[in-house]
C-alpha cells in the first residue's frame, strides 16, 4: 500500500477567553492518503488554511485550540478530497495533535534528556558494548491535554536525565526498545511512546507492539519527463521494522545491520540522476519507496513501511500491510 503525505504550515494568533492576551504560532497542517499526488494533497490543505494565515483564529472558531483546527482540517480534506486519513496539526516545536482513525484527538510533547549507557548483550567489538551517552529526545502521545501529558512525564525525565541508565531498575539492557516499553509501562494512560536514540534512529511503542526507525539523506537527480529537463532533491528515506524486541539483544534489529542492508543501495542513489537506477522505472516518491521495499524485504524481513521525502513536507509512505 502506498499513500502520498504532504504539510502546509501558516501563521496566525488566538487567545482562549476575551480576557486572555493574544499568542502567535507558526503552525504546522500534515495529512497523508491514498488516491492523490503530494502536490493535489498540498493544495487542498493550503486551501483549507488560507483563511487562517495571518488571522485572528478566536474570531473563526469559538475554542481555536489544536484538537479543533486538527478537526477542521479533516472535515475540509473530507471534503475536497473525500478521505482524512492521519491529521496532524504542530502549533510549536514540542507539541501538537493527531487525529485518531475515529476523531479522537491525541496530543504530542516532545522533550530531551541526556543520559549514559552501554549495551551488556551485544557481541564483542560492538561500539554500543562501550560505556557511551546519549542526548535522547521522547515523544509521547495521549488523549490528554498537554499540560497534564506534561506533568505525568516530569517524574520520569527526573529518573532518567543525567543517569547512567543501566542502574534503574528495569534497565539493565537499555536499548531504544527497552526505553520505550520502560516509559510504555509507567505511563499506562498513553496512547504511543517514542524515543529518539539519534536524529536518525528510534523507536516507538504502542497497543500494537514495537517500530524502530533508521533514517539515511541522498542527493538524486529526478528527471522531469514532461519537458525533458531535470531536477534534483536531497531525499530523505525512513524506514520502519516491526516486531518483538529479542529477549536476549533487547532489540528487533541492530541499528548498524539496518544501515548496512540499506548501504548497497544508497550507494546507487546517492549522487546518481534516478533514470540510471536499474529497475527503478518511475521516479515520484511513491515509486522509489516501492522500489526500495522491493530490494530491501528479502533481507529485512521486519521491514513495515519505508517513507521517502523529497522535502521537510512532501513525500509518500510505502507500508507492507
Amino acid at each position: 500500500m502506498v499513500e502520498w503525505m504532504s504539510g502546509v504550515g501558516f501563521e496566525a494568533a488566538r487567545r482562549y477567553a476575551p480576557t486572555e492576551a493574544y499568542h502567535g504560532h507558526s503552525f504546522v497542517a500534515k495529512a497523508r492518503g491514498m488516491g492523490v499526488d503530494s502536490t493535489t494533497l498540498r493544495d487542498a490543505l493550503r486551501a483549507i488554511c488560507a483563511p487562517w494565515q495571518y488571522q485572528d483564529l478566536s474570531a473563526q472558531f469559538t475554542t481555536p485550540d489544536d484538537a479543533t483546527l486538527a478537526q477542521a482540517l479533516a472535515d475540509g480534506l473530507q471534503q475536497s478530497l473525500g478521505f482524512a486519513h492521519h491529521i496532524s496539526l504542530r502549533s510549536a516545536p514540542d507539541f501538537g495533535v493527531e487525529l485518531a482513525p475515529d476523531g479522537t484527538p491525541i496530543h504530542w510533547l516532545t522533550d530531551e534528556f541526556s543520559a549514559a549507557h552501554f549495551l551488556p548483550n551485544v557481541p564483542d567489538g560492538h561500539q554500543c558494548g562501550r560505556l557511551h551517552g546519549h542526548g535522547f529526545k521522547v515523544r509521547l502521545l495521549a488523549a490528554m491535554s498537554v499540560n497534564d501529558l506534561k506533568q505525568a512525564w516530569l517524574p520520569l525525565r527526573e529518573i532518567l536525565h543525567n543517569a547512567y541508565l543501566n542502574d534503574i531498575d528495569g534497565l539493565h539492557n537499555p536499548t531504544s526498545e527497552s526505553l520505550t516499553d520502560w516509559l510504555w509501562q509507567r505511563l499506562p494512560h498513553l496512547h504511543a511512546v517514542e524515543v529518539f536514540e539519534t536524529r536518525t534512529a528510534g523507536s516507538r511503542r504502542d497497543v500494537g507492539g514495537w517500530t524502530i526507525w533508521k533514517e539515511q539523506c541522498f542527493e538524486a537527480a529526478q528527471p522531469m519527463v514532461e519537458n525533458g529537463r531535470y531536477t534534483g532533491h536531497s531525499y530523505l528515506a525512513r524506514l520502519y521494522l516491526s516486531g518483538t524486541p529479542d529477549d536476549f539483544a533487547g532489540w528487533i534489529r541492530d541499528f548498524a545491520d539496518v544501515k548496512a542492508v540499506f548501504k548497497p543501495l544508497y550507494q546507487q542513489l546517492d549522487h546518481y540522476a534516478l533514470d540510471a537506477v536499474a529497475g527503478l522505472k518511475r521516479y515520484d516518491c511513491a515509486n522509489i519507496a516501492q522500489w526500495l521495499a522491493t530490494q530491501l524485504a528479502p533481507q529485512l524481513p521486519e521491514l513495515s513501511a519505508i517513507e521517502i521525502f523529497e522535502n521537510a513536507h512532501d513525500g509518500a509512505r510505502w507500508s507492507a500491510r
